[in-house]
């Protein structure tokens, strides 16, 4: 007998290991509201990622008519504060009435003239709120901000810092 015979391992029989992918984000769906078209338009430029889907209304009427029609919809309302015919106010108010607990984050270039109504706003669950003119990088960081605490706020979490820029 010769022992001199080589022995070869068998092929391995295990199947390749998958590839874990990762599961996308679902998109964050953001109300952006003011009268101002280059407001809207800004915000069109900024929240084009895939992990956003934003919606434009140019008044209070208007948001008001998106939200009515899908109130669960949005994740976040950013709500100019100074608009003509029905303000943020009022508009925060109604939607407030509608769903509660909607995230809505204020913006507003006259904030020294109206800190009452934002003191009364915040009292009422106002998210937050936004100095214009908007800088890209502070409304997109202000924007996950508020939605990170509205995420927490829901598993359970409480959310009763609310924060400014």
């Amino acid at each position: 007998m010769n022992n001199n015979s080589t022995y070869e391992e068998p092929a391995e029989t295990n199947p390749p290991k998958a590839t874990a992918r990762p599961v996308p984000a679902r998109p964050q769906r953001i109300l952006f509201v003011d009268d101002e078209p280059a407001a809207c338009t800004l915000a069109k430029r900024i929240f084009t990622a895939p992990t956003f889907e934003l919606t434009t209304a140019y008044s209070g009427f208007e948001c008001l008519e998106h939200f009515r029609a899908r109130p669960h919809w949005f994740h976040l309302i950013v709500l100019d504060l100074s608009m003509p015919f029905m303000d943020g106010e009022e508009t925060f108010r109604r939607l407030r009435a509608l769903r509660p607990n909607v995230p809505v984050l204020l913006s507003t270039g006259f904030f020294g003239q109206a800190q009452g109504r934002v003191d009364r706003m915040i009292a009422a669950g106002l998210a937050g709120f936004i100095r214009k003119p908007h800088r890209p990088d502070e409304l997109l960081a202000r924007v996950h901000a508020v939605l990170e605490n509205a995420k927490f706020s829901r598993v359970g979490c409480a959310a009763t810092d609310v924060s400014f820029v």
